[in-house]
């Protein structure tokens, strides 16, 4: 797998990292195909999360409860985290 970075860098990514995100990739695609509009429709709908994510776990005699949030006017997107991720693995 290549990556051309913003400078027009190649970078040649494969690491177990890289196969593995590959693998689950293609399985991802894999299920869709399978799948018809309207299943696809429906998948993603169940998908969407309405509301943050929450997490409750009770521990002994304590709850923990553990919120997400996204922030709207992040300057990267989650794809642009996973590249750096990636690129800074394969180095």
């Amino acid at each position: 797998m290549y990556y051309v970075d913003e400078k027009g860098k190649v970078l040649d990514i494969q690491t177990p990292l890289t196969e593995a995100l590959n693998a689950v990739i293609e399985d991802y695609f894999d299920m869709l195909s399978k799948m018809t509009a309207e299943q696809r429709l429906n998948y993603f709908k169940y998908e969407q999360f309405v509301e943050p994510l929450r997490y409750t776990q009770g521990i002994d005699n304590t709850t923990y409860v553990v919120r997400t949030h996204f922030n709207q006017n992040a300057d990267k997107t989650i794809l642009k985290k996973i590249e750096k991720i990636v690129e800074n693995d394969s180095i």
